[in-house]
């Protein structure tokens, strides 16, 4: 999540930095930049997880008669494969939506220097996230842990721990996957109206300022 999230947030900034996004969007819209950007992301990702996903295939096919291989079969036999399908979808969409917010902070940064600035919060998130999911695996029931489930920015991490440890109810589970989609899209929505004046904004009054000042831009 991290490294996409940087990513995406650095190719924008620097297109900004150079100025050269004048001359990008002389000849195509925002929106279309936008669309063309984030559609580049999403076939990176999904030829990423292709590409684990078939080394993988790869290899259990070449060492499926070593002890460790027999024995993730069997555990892997046993798990149910409506699971195996969700932790693909949090995973899928869990990026999506980091995606999505690193290309926002990306358009509200006025260079490539001050990526790591405007992209914190979400490191930060991807952070409590992935801390969350090592304590789900030992107190899946916690009070906060359950909570930090249905939260979109952990959901991905959290919800698939306490998923695989077969601790959360199927209803949860689509709750929880649902909640993350709607946020998914709201966010995608959001971007999507801000980036058409967040491209051309150079401001160095930090993030929350320059977000302020993008809505006020973005309603006019």
């Amino acid at each position: 999540m991290i490294s996409y999230a940087n990513i995406v947030a650095a190719e924008i900034a620097t297109e900004k930095g150079t100025r050269i996004m004048e001359v990008i969007l002389s000849s195509v819209s925002a929106t279309t930049h936008f669309l063309a950007k984030l559609t580049a992301i999403v076939l990176m990702l999904l030829t990423q997880i292709g590409c684990y996903l078939l080394v993988g295939f790869i290899a259990m096919l070449s060492l499926q008669k070593t002890d460790m291989i027999r024995g993730f079969v069997d555990q892997l036999a046993n798990f149910p494969v409506s699971y195996l399908i969700l932790n693909l979808l949090f995973i899928f969409f869990g990026l999506l939506l980091y995606i999505v917010l690193a290309a926002m902070a990306g358009s509200l940064v006025p260079n490539v220097e001050t990526v790591a600035q405007f992209i914190y919060p979400l490191t930060i998130f991807s952070i409590v996230g992935y801390w969350g999911s090592i304590v789900a695996t030992s107190i899946p029931d916690n009070i906060v842990v359950i909570i930090g489930s249905y939260i979109p920015v952990f959901s991905p991490m959290m919800m698939l721990a306490r998923m695989n440890m077969l601790a959360a109810s199927d209803l949860g589970i689509f709750i929880s996957l649902g909640i993350l989609i709607i946020t998914v899209g709201l966010s995608f929505l959001l971007t999507f109206r801000l980036y058409k004046s967040n491209v051309l904004l150079y401001s160095n009054e930090g993030l929350f300022k320059t977000l302020r000042k993008s809505f006020a831009y973005a309603k006019k």
